[in-house]
């Protein structure tokens, strides 16, 4: 008798639940898992976002550069004809001359008032914003897309349960005619009949206009053809109950918040505006360069001597070291000193604004989960109740013992709690898994 063991079985495992995965996804059945995987790989904003965090990367790289001399090589060739002046003898000559001048020249940045330094830092501080930036376009989507994906999922249930109460008042318009036909009933009960049977074919209608309208932008998320079709998976609700027991929701809020790229972003916009305080305070100090040129340079007036020759006589190099020194700017240096501390002032109460944004948030999901949680049980509660009254109305109508206002009252209340139940469902499973993506869990459905 052959035996697996446990590390054999897990392996298995996993294989079998890539292949149903794969199968399951060929046949357009998707799990949320399957959608964020999709949108994550095809949603534009995303490319966009990475496409911006490149070239900040880019640009992040090359402002090492400027730590580095300039090179710059140059060649003239003149050609004239009449009167110049003869670059051998410096006098005035009718001859055509040509002149030929080569010129290697660099350039190095001694001093800037470290700008430099503070140009890569902030060029540093940019790259790093756009990563947080990418994380953040990333947690928008995979909340939009588990929003449409609880949505569809809600209306999908809902239209179930509208098309039921159709049914209900197709087979209650059918006694209702029967009665009327027999003189038990008056013709306008029959009336109230037809008019609520289409009250509910509206609220389908309706329903299911916004289904089309969330499965479209659910497609547009995951960045695939309009025209596919999907079936969506229906995940199974894990509620951490530890978390939503949390007697301290002010703790889970600020773990939140420090995990959050939008309070990174806020945190990393004061840095670079504190760099780019410092750049402008640079324009105040001198600034030192030094430049190096080699040249050399070649005539036709003097025919009788080679090119190399006069390559090598005429060569020549040049130092220099140019000290400049700001004192007056027109107040520019003035003003971009005093916008650069605004701006800096800004981005400290853009961290607070943030962290303020972000804990309602946070608290807010918190505080809905719990709210769910109680709903869910009062409205199953509610539900119970009322589809025992309404199944007890319909044989007493049917009875003739009640009238078609008092059916109709019971059946709203059933209608009522039947949606208020598969709302408070599907509301308790988002909110329960967007406190934990807060806290730097996969948003898992």
């Amino acid at each position: 008798m052959t035996t697996v063991s446990t590390r054999g079985m897990k392996k298995i495992t996993i294989i079998l639940a890539i292949v149903l995965s794969n199968v399951a996804f060929g046949q357009g059945m998707l799990s949320f898992r399957n959608c964020l995987d999709l949108a994550i790989k095809n949603n534009l904003d995303l490319k966009t976002a990475e496409n911006n965090q490149q070239i900040a990367k880019y640009q992040y790289h090359a402002s090492y550069g400027k730590l580095l001399p300039s090179l710059i090589a140059s060649v003239d060739d003149k050609n004239s004809w009449g009167r110049d002046i003869n670059p051998k003898t410096n006098t005035i000559t009718e001859l055509d001359i040509k002149n030929y001048v080569g010129i290697i020249e660099a350039g190095f940045n001694l001093f800037s008032g470290f700008s430099v330094w503070n140009s890569i830092k902030s060029s540093k501080l940019e790259y790093q914003i756009n990563q947080s930036a990418l994380l953040k376009v990333k947690n928008l989507i995979t909340i939009d897309l588990a929003q449409k994906f609880i949505t569809i999922l809600y209306l999908q249930d809902v239209i179930v349960a509208n098309q039921e109460q159709i049914k209900s008042s197709e087979n209650q318009l059918e006694l209702a005619i029967l009665k009327f036909n027999s003189g038990v009933i008056a013709e306008s009960e029959v009336f109230k009949i037809r008019s609520q049977k289409a009250t509910e074919e509206l609220n389908l209608l309706t329903n299911q206009n916004h289904l089309t309208d969330n499965v479209i932008g659910l497609k547009q998320l995951m960045n695939v053809p309009l025209n596919q079709e999907i079936t969506l998976i229906k995940p199974i609700l894990n509620l951490d109950k530890n978390l939503i027991a949390e007697t301290n929701p002010f703790e889970i809020t600020q773990k939140a918040v420090l995990l959050h790229p939008a309070y990174s972003i806020s945190l990393l916009r004061e840095q670079k505006a504190r760099k780019e305080l410092a750049i402008a305070r640079s324009l105040r100090y001198p600034t030192l360069t030094m430049r190096m040129q080699a040249r050399s340079n070649y005539s036709n007036v003097e025919p009788l001597v080679t090119f190399q020759d006069q390559i090598d006589r005429n060569y020549s190099t040049v130092l220099r070291f140019n000290l400049s020194i700001p004192i007056f700017s027109q107040f520019e240096t003035f003003a971009r000193v005093k916008s650069s501390k605004l701006n800096y002032k800004q981005s400290k109460i853009n961290v607070e604004i943030a962290q303020n944004q972000l804990s309602k948030e946070v608290l807010k999901a918190i505080t809905d989960t719990k709210t769910a949680v109680k709903r869910k049980e009062s409205s199953a509660i509610a539900f119970e109740f009322s589809q025992k009254s309404y199944d007890a109305d319909v044989l007493k109508f049917e009875l003739g013992k009640i009238n078609i206002n008092e059916l109709n009252t019971t059946k709203m209340m059933y209608n009522s709690s039947q949606a208020e139940l598969i709302q408070s469902k599907y509301e308790l499973l988002f909110n329960n898994a967007l406190i934990q993506f807060y806290l730097g869990e996969e948003f898992s459905l």
